[in-house]
């Protein structure tokens, strides 16, 4: 969380209307300045923020078990590891199957 301290107001206010703490740091993260001193989130930016997401993890589910072997600040080599797409590539003897 940030180094943002919370009055007794806006903890009052917090709880009543159901905010969570940490949509404090994601509102101030994301958000733009309004006003004179508050953040918002624009619909935009919101949008743009979960398709950025949401291609994350995509590609964490893709890259779901690969290794990358490295050493000092080189990359030696990769492989899916135990990625189970490939082992079903492996075990029909298809394409790359290392045979």
């Amino acid at each position: 969380m940030l180094d943002l301290k919370m009055t007794n107001h806006a903890e009052i206010r917090r709880q009543q209307r159901g905010f969570r703490k940490a949509d404090i740091d994601v509102l101030v993260a994301l958000g733009e300045p309004c006003g004179h001193d508050g953040y918002r989130i624009p619909r935009r930016a919101a949008q743009d923020e979960i398709q950025r997401l949401k291609a994350r993890i995509r590609q964490i589910e893709r890259l779901s078990q690969s290794i990358a072997i490295v050493q000092g600040e080189s990359v030696i080599t990769l492989h899916h590891g135990e990625n189970r797409k490939a082992n079903d590539r492996r075990r029909k003897g298809g394409k790359n199957a290392g045979n």
